[in-house]
């Protein structure tokens, strides 16, 4: 090879490294952008899930309480009746992180109970709760870690719970009125503390369709007389047990024979009022149909007499109380009275669908075929022949 092309060989190849290294010098720098871009991304997000995590809210409870919670809790619990139950109709058990020993008790007519019965079994005990009285036990509710406290108990004993535990304790209150806004601000209230405010809109405007339905079926109709009888309080009564303003009845503008000036609530009727007032229908809690049968049978002649009785007006209702109200059901006995007395006005409605459609609803089950093994179910009833 003469000089001239070994002097050309050699400027191509001096030519061809230096391509080489400036390649090598931009893929260096390419990855380094690279990471910094995948560092800082990972470091704003690592940010924002921080600020999210300590992000808070502050709420005024339903017994006029200002306090600070998480905007969006992970782990609660609640304390008290109702407390599980507005828990499980947002559709926040998930989050649930402890229970009363009362609610780890199966029984279908405490509808979210029956529900959630093997998710509650799991759980850790966080105080006694039932008919007892709430003793919520601070040093079991410490352990479970919950973020939020949802209590159905006074204020001052919030206050005494939220400064022994350092958790926040957020109230709710109670109602016996099914369509009441009470029972609507504690879901408005609840939604905005669980991050379910969306879930707490479809259960007010469920409840305030079926309220509005209710009221137009029954709007421009003679009133009928009516009695309910075997009504649960305090637990299970006999046919003297009674309820001035019942739902059922006030709701589907049915006359109740128990209201009376001086009645107020759940009481003990005495029985020769009902047989004066002889109304149009009775009305028979199926929880208590076993009470209202020795009732019969020790006095056959005054059921036999009564007008309802011979005119063949005597219907079930499923026990809606337990642990507070079962608003499910109590809707559910809604239908079926507006159903048993109106039957023009809820020709389309079957009162066992109709309690399906609103368990599906509020708790994602159908339930009438559970109730009917425990013999709640929607009937007629032959009083003489329990």
């Amino acid at each position: 090879m003469n000089t001239h092309a070994r002097k050309l060989l050699a400027v191509i190849f001096a030519a061809m490294l230096a391509i080489g290294v400036f390649a090598l010098a931009g893929c260096s720098q390419s990855s380094s952008s690279s990471a910094a871009s995948s560092t800082a991304s990972s470091s704003a997000a690592s940010s924002s899930a921080d600020s999210s995590a300590a992000a808070t809210q502050t709420i005024t409870d339903m017994v006029g309480r200002t306090v600070e919670v998480p905007t969006n809790p992970q782990k609660i619990i609640g304390v008290g009746s109702s407390s599980l139950r507005m828990i499980s109709y947002l559709q926040a058990t998930d989050k649930v992180v402890g229970v009363e020993l009362g609610e780890q008790e199966d029984s279908v007519t405490c509808t979210y109970r029956h529900v959630n019965h093997d998710l509650f079994t799991t759980l850790p005990v966080i105080g006694e709760g039932g008919s007892k009285g709430v003793t919520p036990n601070e040093e079991a509710i410490i352990e479970a870690a919950p973020e939020v406290i949802i209590a159905s108990i006074d204020k001052d004993s919030a206050d005494a719970l939220q400064a022994k535990t350092g958790i926040p304790v957020v109230c709710i209150t109670l109602s016996d009125i099914v369509f009441d806004q009470v029972f609507y601000d504690n879901c408005t209230m609840l939604g905005k503390v669980l991050n379910a405010e969306d879930r707490a809109s479809e259960i007010i405007k469920f409840m305030q369709d079926a309220e509005a339905d209710l009221t137009k079926r029954t709007a421009n109709v003679e009133s009928k007389t009516a009695y309910a009888g075997g009504v649960s309080f305090r637990g299970g009564h006999g046919f003297a047990g009674t309820e001035a303003g019942f739902p059922p009845f006030a709701i589907t503008n049915t006359t109740n024979i128990a209201d009376t000036d001086n009645a107020s609530g759940c009481f003990d009727i005495d029985l020769e009022a009902v047989s004066a007032a002889q109304p149009d229908y009775i009305f028979l809690e199926s929880g208590n149909i076993g009470l209202v049968k020795e009732d019969v049978t020790a006095n056959p002649d005054y059921f036999a007499n009564l007008k309802a009785v011979q005119d063949g007006n005597v219907y079930s209702l499923v026990s809606y109380r337990f642990y507070a109200t079962n608003v499910d059901l109590a809707i559910a006995n809604c239908y079926q009275v507006g159903c048993s007395v109106y039957p023009d006005q809820f020709a389309d409605v079957d009162p066992t669908k109709k309690l399906d459609e609103i368990t599906v609803f509020f708790l994602g089950k159908p339930l009438s075929e559970d109730l009917a093994a425990e013999g709640c179910t929607f009937q007629k009833y032959d009083i003489m022949n329990l």
